[in-house]
């Protein structure tokens, strides 16, 4: 149960944070899928699913390190959480590899949607409904960037925690760094397959795996501490969404119906 371990360990703003925030996300998630039309992502759903995975890692690595294990895997971030889920806002994590990701994210997902455009760019929106709601164009664009921005950064917290704080460091120890690294890559690469039946889903499943490696290399690389490949995730999939979406509004990544003007 959400917050339970925290409660138990006497952490009670912790453990509301992870009962009542889950709770009442998964009742907005429950209730907008009521509403959205079919193929729109629920946002509100997987933020919950977040937040529930940052709760199961702050668990994890508590019940690893208070076990007294933690002497023989020292692959644990022993940072707190509020300075993890800061890390894509940290003036001190805009380095090259953070901006690599950025600037990565932005270009090829731009190219790869400006290639597939049906009915024009950006320039020709005239309205958008997420989630049951009509909007102007500011006004859906401005909806629209909210969730993408906060779907992007729990994406960089919670699945740089799991895959990396959890999976990579635990495989690391029982099967050695190569294997450790490869094998946590490649989960999470097929973590990112939308539709087995399609080979788009797959290029993104092989670039995620890719992407996995990277990001597994840099947690080692500064001493498996999260922040950076947090900073890294974070910044890629915003601006891989705003490009995308920039380039071919229609085929968004939150799925979202767009009117054109002509």
């Amino acid at each position: 149960m959400p917050g339970a371990a925290e409660f138990s360990r006497g952490e009670t703003g912790k453990g509301v944070l992870f009962s009542a925030g889950t709770a009442g996300l998964l009742g907005w998630g429950i209730y907008s899928e009521v509403k959205k039309d079919s193929g729109q992502l629920n946002a509100p759903l997987i933020y919950a699913q977040q937040l529930y995975i940052i709760g199961i890692y702050d668990n994890y690595r508590s019940l690893y390190m208070d076990s007294g294990l933690a002497r023989y895997n020292r692959r644990f971030d022993p940072a707190p959480l509020s300075t993890l889920a800061a890390a894509p806002f940290s003036r001190e994590l805009l380095n090259p590899w953070v901006l690599g990701a950025l600037a990565v994210g932005a270009g090829l997902n731009f190219a790869i949607a400006k290639s597939d455009v049906k009915h024009g760019g950006y320039s020709g929106v005239s309205g958008i409904s997420y989630l049951g709601n009509s909007f102007n164009r500011d006004t859906g664009t401005a909806v629209l960037s909210a969730h993408w921005l906060v779907l992007s950064w729990g994406a960089g917290v919670s699945e740089e925690m799991l895959f990396r704080g959890i999976i990579q460091s635990q495989w690391e120890r029982e099967w050695g760094d190569t294997a450790g690294l490869l094998s946590a890559s490649a989960l999470f690469g097929l973590a990112h397959i939308a539709d087995p039946s399609s080979g788009d889903s797959w290029f993104s499943a092989g670039f995620a795996a890719a992407a996995g490696v990277y990001f597994g290399l840099r947690y080692r690389a500064r001493n498996y501490t999260l922040s950076e490949v947090i900073a890294a995730h974070t910044w890629f999939d915003i601006a891989a969404g705003v490009s995308s979406f920039l380039a071919d509004p229609e085929d968004n990544p939150l799925g979202a119906k767009i009117q054109f003007a002509f």
